[in-house]
């Protein structure tokens, strides 16, 4: 079967190329009602006497190779649109059949009778219409996106119409979207099509001469801006490991750009739900200090990390600066300059986050000091004797979250006194990533979540956190060696887990391409952050299915048996000691492939 020769074609790594991709799939049917219902943006229009009301019906889309229906536009402009294109296309891979289409306008003059739309200008050959996007005449047939929130979709075929309408979940300001594109390919999944991984070889559309369909969905993603990071570069020494395999970076752009082509329009990220803004970008930030320490270090060195040395000049960190947060000197400096930033109106989250990584040492004067908890969570803190100098040595310590929060709080406290909406984003990461003990979150911090601990946002909530964007690096594990990473159910149980207590938004580390071994993950982040109320079973079954036909089962059972195959990690430490898998356990997976390969052989 051609799904299982994918793996090469993806992934560069001599180990990825023996063994499998993976991905998986949603259904329209299991979508949910909005908890949150949002006005309607368009104006309204009574619904005829005659509009569509009770349960779906099924409607005919092509018969025996013949179109059946014609696609009604609200305006000539969304012909060029890819939801146009997009259905258009797969239902003609499907069918061989092109679908006509009209415009509101050439339809002309129409009745509406028992939820039937009646044109009485243009005769119609067609039995079904086909209403993409919300328009004057969907909302008097009583269709319409009113109580759907962002990025929602409604689709709903009843007597002769099928609607398919999206609501647009970018930012506002942002260019009219193709809002109707997530509704359209959720359409095609009710039809059968898939997208389990980039390319032709990832893409299921089932020949079907005769299209009928009976549908009926509301749905609103829960979770509001659903991001991956898609690292097209690779990660460093990617063209090492390339040259090593006889390719250069060129030959492999110029092969992943021929494995992506697909026949039918349309884009892996977006018809798998990622997507949507609700205006939060967190990073790092010098914990909102401007200008860090060439601005300020002449002048107020105080401001920043007390070094073992007993220094604090952190002239030698590049960017990597670290902060003495108990200093009220720069509390005041940087709620100021926030308060000129913002001249008195709310902005999107600001970033209050430390800096990431560097060779510098979190501060450790007595002021600092007092603010950890003593009955903190325990770490150890890497301790570089002065900044820049990459000698280090180990610290016994406790967790620096209470610190965080404390200087965060105080900032915020400044700042929401002239702007009270203003939001901040702030970081469970690194040594500051175990709940606090003794602090209490203020209200307006957002906080980017890095760990995967479901418990331990539960931790932040007891504290007083209220809004996560989970900002996990889940998906980064691996990503160098592109080895077997069965860690699809791990992401479905977080991602789940944590929609249910507040989160907002995810921004998810990342795709790496190594769709042979770590493909599964990826769709399943992607499923799971449009739909977190779906199991990751249900996913793993569909995919299977879909992806595999006659040779499901044995594929079902390489995904169940990779979750339980790596052994301990190996011990004694040194760069690039990992999980292994046993010969012996390779061996079994490979026979599961090659029985799968075997099931397929006349598909």
């Amino acid at each position: 079967m051609q799904s299982l020769r994918i793996l090469a074609a993806f992934s560069p790594c001599l180990i990825a190329a023996a063994l499998l991709f993976a991905t998986t799939l949603p259904v329209a049917a299991k979508a949910k009602p909005t908890a949150v219902p949002a006005p309607s943006s368009r104006s309204a229009t009574k619904p005829d006497p005659g509009a569509i009301t009770g349960p779906a019906t099924e409607v005919v889309l092509t018969a025996d190779g013949k179109a059946r229906a014609v696609i009604i536009l609200p305006a000539a402009k969304y012909a060029d649109d890819l939801s146009t294109q997009s259905l258009l296309a797969h239902v003609k891979q499907m069918s061989g059949v092109r679908l006509p289409t009209l415009t509101e306008a050439e339809l002309g003059d129409v009745r509406i009778e028992k939820g039937r739309l009646i044109p009485t200008r243009v005769q119609s050959a067609t039995d079904t219409f086909i209403l993409l996007g919300e328009s004057e005449l969907t909302r008097r047939l009583g269709l319409s996106l009113d109580g759907v929130g962002a990025g929602g979709i409604v689709l709903k075929s009843s007597g002769n119409t099928l609607a398919i309408l999206g609501r647009a979940d970018t930012a506002a300001g942002k260019q009219r979207p193709d809002e109707n594109l997530r509704a359209v390919c959720n359409f095609l999944e009710v039809l059968g099509c898939r997208f389990l991984w980039p390319g032709e070889t990832g893409k299921v559309v089932p020949a079907k001469p005769s299209l009928a369909v009976t549908v009926n969905v509301r749905f609103t993603p829960p979770i509001g801006q659903r991001g991956i990071r898609f690292l097209a570069k690779g990660p460093r020494n990617f063209d090492e490991g390339l040259a090593q395999l006889g390719l250069t970076e060129a030959d492999y752009r110029a092969s992943m750009e021929a494995a992506r082509r697909v026949e039918s329009a349309g884009g892996w990220g977006v018809w798998n739900g990622l997507g949507g803004s609700i205006g939060l970008a967190g990073g790092h930030a010098g914990g909102g200090l401007r200008g860090g320490w060439d601005t300020h270090g002449q002048a107020h060195p105080e401001w920043f990390a007390l070094q073992p040395d007993g220094s604090r000049d952190q002239a030698a960190a590049g960017g990597r600066w670290r902060l003495c947060v108990s200093n009220p000197g720069l509390v005041e400096r940087v709620a100021s300059d926030l308060l000129a930033e913002l001249q008195g109106r709310p902005q999107p989250a600001l970033s209050l986050s430390p800096n990431d990584g560097g060779y510098s040492s979190f501060c450790m004067c007595a002021a600092c000091k007092k603010l950890d908890a003593s009955n903190g969570p325990k770490i150890t803190l890497k301790m570089f004797r002065r900044a820049g100098a990459k000698a280090s040595e180990d610290l016994a310590y406790v967790s620096l979250t209470d610190r965080y929060v404390h200087y965060w709080n105080a900032v915020v406290e400044r700042v929401t006194k002239v702007v009270p909406e203003q939001l901040f984003i702030v970081d469970a990461y690194s040594y500051y990533s175990d709940p606090p003990v003794r602090e209490q979150v203020h209200p307006n911090l957002v906080v980017r979540y890095v760990p995967s601990s479901v418990e331990g946002w539960k931790g932040w909530q007891a504290a007083g956190a209220r809004r996560s964007y989970w900002r996990p690096n889940n998906l980064h594990g691996g990503y160098r060696e592109g080895m077997l990473k069965p860690g699809a159910r791990a992401v479905a149980e977080a991602l789940q887990g944590l929609a249910q207590h507040g989160m907002l938004a995810t921004d998810m580390q990342g795709i790496y391409d190594n769709w042979a071994t770590q493909g599964l993950e990826y769709y399943t982040a992607a499923r799971l952050s449009w739909d977190p109320s779906r199991s990751f079973d249900a996913l793993l079954d569909d995919y299977c299915q879909t992806g595999f036909g006659a040779g499901a089962a044995s594929v079902k059972k390489y995904f169940l048996r990779s979750e339980t195959a790596r052994e301990p990690k190996v011990s004694g430490g040194g760069k690039g000691q990992a999980p292994t898998i046993t010969p012996a356990t390779l061996a079994e997976l490979r026979a599961l492939l090659v029985a799968a390969a075997k099931a397929t052989a006349s598909d």
